[in-house]
């Protein structure tokens, strides 16, 4: 996988994820999570772009290596139940993904610590920007 999120996982800690994964394609236009559903399902992009929408609003745009869809499917510490999208994302160009089921991300989290703290943190800022 020539996913930065994944390149500092042991060669073990990769296969366990490939093993989870599935690759899927979007074109232009496709949405690929609604703001207001609940969560099923984390992605990260390997080849393409989307952007990231709040009330209609673009507020981010993200490209090979980035990934979205973590805040939702894995609680933290203090709250038990998943949160609804906080935003939409749109693709923009022709795009590839790896995605990976919530019930299969909060597995792999618990067993790979380096996962783990790497989605928290990237989630803990999230929600502060």
């Amino acid at each position: 996988m020539s996913i930065p999120l994944f390149a500092r996982l042991s060669a073990t800690d990769r296969a366990r994820v490939a093993e989870t994964a599935r690759q899927q394609h979007f074109d232009v236009g496709h949405v690929v999570v609604n703001e207001g559903e609940f969560p099923f399902d984390f992605y990260a992009i390997s080849r393409g772009a989307a952007e990231v929408r709040r009330a209609g609003n673009r507020v981010a745009s993200l490209g090979p290596g980035d990934f979205f869809g973590e805040a939702g499917v894995l609680p933290d510490g203090a709250r038990r139940s998943w949160q609804r999208r906080s935003a939409s994302v749109v693709i923009t160009e022709p795009t590839d993904v790896v995605a990976i089921g919530g019930t299969d991300l909060r597995c792999l989290a618990e067993a790979i610590p380096t996962l783990r703290d790497a989605l928290r943190a990237t989630a803990a800022q999230r929600s502060t920007d």
